[in-house]
């Protein structure tokens, strides 16, 4: 019994890694650059109902979630983002969280949470950033 609890605690661990996108740089061109060490990172998982933000995407890019549940957005990327809805629907949807709607600059270390009463597709970006996109599906 013991083993197979050890293997399924290493499968979550590896899927868990693999989800969040594990090494390689931040801006996803494979460029390096030197890298390595620094600050940051929250260990290379992102936790469940969440998004997490690189320097330049939103990780996972989909994630689907259930009416009445509450997702965060978190920044542990060194660079600053932010969360702006596709469109009004999308804005509307996001209700209370730590706010509602549009979600303004927040810098790393930070995160906002938003609750999603209405089932849909809700499609987001960052103004920061050209093609950081995300879509959310409730349901």
């Amino acid at each position: 019994m013991r083993t197979i609890s050890g293997l399924f605690g290493a499968l979550v661990l590896a899927l868990g890694v693999a989800s969040c996108g594990g090494g390689g740089d931040a801006t996803g061109t494979g460029g390096g650059g030197g890298g390595g060490g620094g600050g940051g990172g929250g260990g290379g998982t992102c936790p469940a109902g969440t998004f997490c933000m690189t320097a330049t995407s939103f990780t996972p890019t989909t994630r689907t979630a259930a009416v009445g549940a509450t997702v965060t957005w978190q920044n542990s990327s060194g660079v600053g983002h932010n969360v702006v809805w596709d469109d009004a629907t999308a804005k509307a949807a996001a209700a209370a969280g730590d706010g509602t709607g549009d979600m303004p600059n927040f810098d790393t270390g930070m995160s906002h949470t938003r609750v999603f009463n209405t089932a849909g597709t809700y499609g987001f970006h960052c103004t920061i950033h050209a093609g950081m996109t995300g879509i959310l599906t409730v349901q």
